[in-house]
């Protein structure tokens, strides 16, 4: 046990790494609580004096980079210079007035490609510079790792965002036309908020800001958990009904408990367990998604319609249910960092890409579909049943019936995804920040046109024309632009 192993750490020592070998020699009944601390502490004190003494050395390096960056791009300047002067000085005796254009333009078009050339070679040097930051936490990560068996996920965001950190180049960023198309969605959707408030004023639209907010966060709720089943290339026709089941479930147990979290669990449950069922039922029936869904968006609204006539056609929420739109806010942020850090920071999200890419190529590469589809649908019912309790505590102390706001968010979620930025055949390109943002812009599309009708003219007739030719006009665009980064054969999650 005292030979030492030679493994290759570049940044801890090797004494270090040797009794982090040792203690995984070490039998389960060695490896005491208090040895793990210790050992742990010790690597976590060193990786921090490191980290601190490489932060030190990458900032002097830095400027010793700049400074022979431009030495090298005077260096270029000078000797153009004096190509120049010489081409110069034989213009009169061995070329014409034309050969010695065609010279200079050779010089200075060598000289540009030359100084592009060093650009490129100082950003490289600088990021490799910088990654050794992120080398040093890696290795710290492996050690801590072997140590406790476990990390945190938090190490993971860390060190994200130390390569984010230090592959950024923000020149190079706003240079970029990807940079520009990804601000597409957000440009709209502040151009729509504002020319809402425009119509508004000048119309005396009578529209509550809170509803419309209200609306947005349903919407939004419902459409972030459903990233997951479209990065996939999936397909849920059920979102509008399954989240009125779970509303009406979430205010029936309010009814009966008075007890928030008990009307959440109870929605939430509903949720996920009718988005399993449309996984598994797929998938076993072998049947599309598509179809599965439609079939049970029928079946559920059968069910809720027996739900309300055993109470006379409508639900009445008691009081007492929060109904602020702040309260809302925090669970659409709450459920967004989730679902953001499953879906960019873990397979789930990774295996979700590749399947909308190539299902084929997934199933191939050890891939389970079904236990995909199962996953993806289920994190998409916890949305449903958020956005149904949400929903019912926006009724609290008054009644709804068969017709509401949710009726309309299967459609809304679609197009919410598509205004957005992403494809509904799913891929490489889906972020759960297309669906945030996507819901916001729908429905205040929605209110716009209600905003800018008169009683003579009402817009708000032709407000699903418009969507769908905007739909169809960014489907196009997205899949125009992302056809050539997707594999062959997309497909869904069977």
């Amino acid at each position: 046990m005292g030979e030492q192993v030679n493994v290759s750490f570049e940044y801890f020592e090797q004494a270090l790494v040797q009794r982090v070998i040792e203690f995984v020699d070490l039998s389960a009944a060695e490896k005491t609580k208090e040895k793990i601390n210790a050992l742990k502490e010790e690597i976590k004190s060193s990786y921090l004096k490191k980290d601190a003494e490489l932060k030190q050395y990458i900032k002097e390096q830095l400027v010793v980079l700049k400074k022979a960056h431009h030495a090298n791009l005077a260096e270029l300047d000078k000797n153009l210079e004096h190509d120049l002067e010489e081409a110069n000085r034989k213009k009169g005796k061995d070329f014409d007035s034309n050969e010695y254009h065609n010279v200079k333009f050779g010089l200075e078009t060598a000289c540009k490609r030359a100084k592009i050339k060093e650009k490129n070679r100082y950003n490289e040097e600088i990021r490799e510079l910088k990654l050794k930051r992120v080398f040093l936490h890696e290795e710290y990560t492996k050690l801590v790792f072997n140590v406790t068996g476990v990390v945190s996920p938090m190490e993971s965001v860390r060190n994200k965002c130390l390569e984010t950190k230090a592959v950024f180049n923000l020149k190079a960023t706003l240079t970029k036309k990807e940079f520009y198309v990804n601000l597409v969605p957000f440009c709209m959707l502040c151009i729509i908020i504002a020319a809402y408030f425009i119509g508004k004023s000048i119309t005396g639209y009578a529209g509550d800001l809170g509803d419309v907010i209200n609306n947005s966060i349903f919407v939004a709720v419902v459409a972030t958990g459903a990233v997951f089943i479209y990065s996939q290339g999936g397909f849920d026709m059920s979102l509008g009904n399954a989240s009125l089941m779970c509303a009406t479930v979430a205010a029936l147990t309010y009814n009966s408990t008075g007890n928030l979290a008990l009307s959440l669990l109870f929605a939430v449950i509903i949720g996920a367990g009718l988005g399993i069922l449309n996984a598994i039922l797929a998938t076993m029936l072998n049947l599309p998604v598509m179809v599965m869904t439609l079939t049970m968006m029928n079946i559920i609204a059968a069910v809720h319609e027996a739900i309300l006539d055993e109470h006379g056609g409508l639900i009445t929420v008691s009081k007492g249910m929060i109904s602020n739109a702040w309260f809302f806010a925090v669970f659409l942020v709450v459920f967004f960092i989730i679902c953001w850090f499953i879906f960019d920071y873990t397979k789930v999200g990774r295996r979700n890409k590749f399947i909308g890419s190539n299902k084929v190529a997934a199933k191939f590469n050890g891939i389970n579909l079904m236990r995909a589809g199962i996953i993806s649908f289920a994190i998409s019912g916890v949305g449903l049943g958020i956005c149904g309790f949400l929903f019912a505590s926006s009724m609290s102390g008054s009644m709804y019936g068969a017709s509401t706001v949710l009726g309309q968010v299967g459609l809304n979620v679609v197009i919410a995804i598509v205004f957005g930025g992403m494809t509904t055949s799913g891929g490489p390109k889906s972020k759960v920040s297309c669906a945030v943002i996507g819901a916001f812009f729908s429905v205040f599309l929605d209110e716009f046109f209600a905003a800018i009708s008169t009683p003579t003219f009402q817009v708000g007739d032709y407000s699903y024309m418009v969507k769908g030719a905007i739909f169809i006009i960014i489907s196009l665009a997205n899949m125009w632009d992302t056809r050539t980064k997707m594999l062959a054969s997309g497909g869904s999650i069977q």
